[in-house]
């Protein structure tokens, strides 16, 4: 459970979040972000990647791409962010972080792509040789030649709800043939999602999933039927250091690490001895009473947290010894469509006004809540370092957005810190 992993592994991030709460320094329905802990995983991210011979991309949707967090995470190594789709790419960019892959999860629009490839990715992915086309034209137009990952699919590959597509393994080779063709493009190596099964209790076992060892098959076609020198065999879903040698085992070359940033990915609900530790509390308040229920303040119970983010408990106090003390059970309620508020109970045991604190496994592009980003929590000196809505936006004491020319020369003072 990531609630009882943050009272253990990170104890200090809660009362942090309290006393912010208490002192009206932030608002309910605010993930706070742990920058001396995303520091400490980043590196070791990186470390154990490199150590594998592994490339890094960072994904930074989990935390609705807040350019703190991703310009601290940047800096100990990573190869740039993975997009999942063009606008992540967008917010990303314009505060100066590095765009490295776009496409995966979501195609890119054809009114996207040339302000795609203005962003110098590394590579984009393609699901089909209409998608190639549009990212061959756009670069031709531009005087370049884009690099491309070719998303392939097998049969007996598993994919998330809505998240399906690609090319089929059997017409390959027409693909392949097709995008040869064309003069912007070049293929450097395949992709697939998720590579790695996700493991929700600790007797479940961390394996390759069949969409790997169809992109490992794909990639000896590129070679063994059309030489193509195979850069890039990406292999996100589930990349966690304790996967890292796995996954290099296999074959794969990158590596896409998001949930892990923060010390979330399910197996950190319950495998105690990850070295990454949790990086983030929602915070939020109690707002009124009705039978034996608290209601409080919603807008980050995004629709999965249920089955992925282990929601039973929350603390709930007016001072962070109150909250660590004070745990209540979280109360489901079937048919809730728009997330007004979170229920908890018994409801005796709050007062209107008292700090909620969750903890759960997170996907804020999801929902319409505020990020707010501190330093210095476990040097005994937490600063909070910036508000951001939910378009990522830093704000200013009016709760209006601060330049970009400002929110950059934010993030060189943050990096000095932790250079």
């Amino acid at each position: 459970m990531f609630l009882h992993q943050i009272k253990i592994k990170n104890p200090k991030l809660i009362e942090t979040a309290v006393s912010f709460h208490q002192q009206q320094r932030i608002p309910p329905n605010t993930f706070l972000f742990d920058l001396d802990l995303i520091y400490e995983n980043a590196k070791s991210l990186v470390w154990e990647a490199e150590k594998h011979r592994l490339q890094s991309y960072l994904m930074t949707k989990q935390y609705n791409r807040n350019p703190f967090v991703t310009a601290v995470a940047l800096k100990q190594g990573f190869n740039g962010v993975v997009a999942v789709d063009t606008w992540g790419a967008k917010v990303t960019h314009r505060c100066g972080n590095r765009v490295s892959h776009i496409g995966h999860l979501n195609q890119i629009p054809k009114c996207e792509v040339k302000n795609a490839l203005l962003m110098a990715p590394e590579v984009i992915t393609v699901y089909s040789v209409q998608e190639a086309q549009m990212v061959s034209e756009a670069a031709i137009g531009l005087g370049k030649v884009q690099d491309v990952l070719l998303r392939v699919y097998g049969k007996d590959d598993i994919f998330f709800m809505a998240q399906e597509g690609g090319i089929p393994e059997e017409e390959l080779t027409i693909a392949v043939e097709g995008i040869l063709k064309l003069k912007g493009v070049r293929i450097v190596g395949v992709t697939s999602f998720p590579c790695l099964n996700y493991n929700l209790t600790p007797d479940e076992e961390i394996k390759p999933t069949p969409n790997f060892h169809t992109i490992l098959r794909a990639a000896d076609v590129l070679r063994d039927k059309f030489g193509i020198e195979v850069l890039q065999i990406n292999a996100p879903g589930n990349n966690f250091t304790a996967n890292y040698e796995l996954l290099a085992l296999h074959g794969a070359t990158h590596v896409e690490p998001g949930q892990a940033l923060l010390g979330t990915t399910p197996s950190h609900s319950f495998a105690g001895k990850l070295p990454e530790k949790p990086a983030f509390v929602y915070v939020t308040e109690v707002s009124h009473k009705y039978e034996n229920q608290a209601y409080v303040f919603g807008g980050g119970f995004w629709v999965g947290a249920k089955l992925a983010g282990n929601m039973e408990r929350t603390l709930v106090g007016s001072t962070p010894a109150l909250c660590m003390d004070n745990e209540l059970v979280n109360v489901y309620k079937e048919g809730v469509i728009i997330d007004y508020h979170g229920f908890i109970q018994p409801g005796n045991r709050c007062k209107i006004g008292d700090t909620v604190i969750y903890g759960f496994y997170s996907q804020i592009q999801m929902t319409r809540s505020y990020t707010a980003v501190a330093s210095g929590i476990h040097k005994g000196k937490p600063k909070l370092e910036g508000i951001f809505d939910h378009a990522s936006n830093l704000l200013d004491q009016h709760w209006c957005p601060v330049s970009i020319k400002d929110v950059k020369s934010k993030i060189g003072r943050l990096l000095d810190q932790y250079s």
